[in-house]
């Protein structure tokens, strides 16, 4: 199977899962209470996933335990994205903005993945990121890390054919958000297009508030 084909067919389940969420915009929690969340389709079992080692932007790994005790939200790109990225990260700062003040005692993490580990070096990450906002955290890792990572929460990425040490070639990647629960376990997905407002209200509501 060629890197094009794979990349369709891991992008046309992701489709597939999405379509399958999309109804589930109803989550009974152990109260019995019936939360709607406005963009978050949430999983009717949340996955685990586990067996990969990133480094961050402050050359710290960065595995399963990374995810314990908060919420974080997951974003797998690149930085010599030309749109989608840095859009996306746009609305994730209006985002952590709107959650700003309201003091949660625990709010939720930004964690970018770069599935460009050739181009996309830790202290590239750390400019990267800190523009958007500087409490973002920012990870990449070898091949077979990413793989394992991305192949287990059916993220699709397809770098382009390039020659050896060629700095000038395009990534293909979705656009989705992952949201990972203090258990460590994949709970939904944010589905392209973002919206900063829905997020923010689903967010709060993953909060308690």
């Amino acid at each position: 199977m060629s890197k094009s084909t794979l990349f369709k067919t891991i992008l046309l389940a992701s489709v597939a899962i999405a379509g399958l969420l999309a109804s589930n915009y109803y989550f009974n929690s152990s109260n019995n209470k019936v939360i709607e969340y406005h963009s978050l389709l949430v999983y009717p079992k949340a996955k685990s996933f586990s067996g990969f080692k990133l480094i961050n932007q402050l050359e710290s790994e960065v595995t399963i335990e990374s995810f314990s005790d908060k919420w974080t939200v997951l974003f797998f790109g690149f930085t010599n994205c030309p749109d989608v990225c840095p859009t996306t990260l746009t609305e994730l700062q209006k985002v952590f903005k709107n959650l700003t003040g309201k003091n949660y005692d625990n709010p939720p993490e930004v964690l970018f993945v770069s599935v460009d580990s050739e181009r996309d070096t830790p202290n590239i990450l750390k400019d990267y990121i800190r523009f958007f906002n500087p409490k973002f955290n920012a990870a990449t890792g070898d091949e077979a890390n990413i793989i394992s990572l991305t192949s287990q929460l059916g993220v699709a990425y397809l770098i382009e054919d390039h020659p050896l040490g060629s700095k000038n070639y395009n990534v293909d990647h979705t656009a989705a958000l992952y949201v990972i629960s203090p258990n460590k376990k994949l709970y939904g997905i944010f589905p392209s297009p973002h919206d900063a407002n829905k997020i923010s209200y689903d967010l709060s509501l993953l909060l308690g508030n």
